[in-house]
């Protein structure tokens, strides 16, 4: 049996049953839902999927994802799962908090991608600084440092952002 990797990508406006509709679908198609990320945000839902399928029923799959379409769910195939993507590289959790202010989320990111650091997952947020009077910036990030950055020299990479910008590392 040739089994194969896929991932795709699904949106809809959120509402109970997506993920449910996504699940029936890969098991009616024998797929094992390997790994996911999946959230709500706004009223929308948005996931990334990677699940593994008999290669003879690969197109079936695909074809009944798609159908989902009609019932508002938008499913999208990526490129295959390649190996490369599973290269072992130290991941690192993040908390970071600034003031809050247009273009944040792009220094942060500018800094991340010059030295190579790849973001696996961000969270962000607004919160009142109550005392202060302004609004704070909070991302939860977990990146995978390359061989070169070690976690003390990603700390100075992102506080060299800005004056006001604090970075903890996150303990497991």
């Amino acid at each position: 049996m040739n089994q194969e990797s896929i991932v795709i990508t699904v949106t809809a406006e959120d509402r109970p049953g997506v993920v449910q509709a996504l699940s029936d679908t890969a098991l009616a198609h024998q797929a094992n839902w390997l790994e996911s990320s999946l959230s709500h945000l706004c009223g929308q839902f948005a996931g990334i999927v990677r699940l593994k399928v008999d290669g003879r029923k690969k197109a079936a799959l695909l074809t009944a994802l798609e159908d989902l379409a009609s019932q508002g769910i938008l499913v999208t195939q990526h490129g295959e799962h390649a190996a490369a993507s599973d290269i072992s590289r130290e991941t690192v959790a993040l908390y970071v908090e600034a003031n809050d202010r247009p273009g944040i989320v792009e220094e942060i990111t500018s800094a991340l991608a010059t030295a190579s650091v790849n973001v696996e997952q961000l969270e962000t947020w607004r919160e009142s600084a109550s005392m202060a009077g302004y609004d704070l910036f909070i991302a939860q990030l977990a990146v995978s440092l390359p061989e070169n950055v070690s976690s003390e020299k990603l700390e100075q990479v992102l506080e060299s952002v800005s004056d006001d910008l604090m970075v903890s590392l996150v303990d497991d």
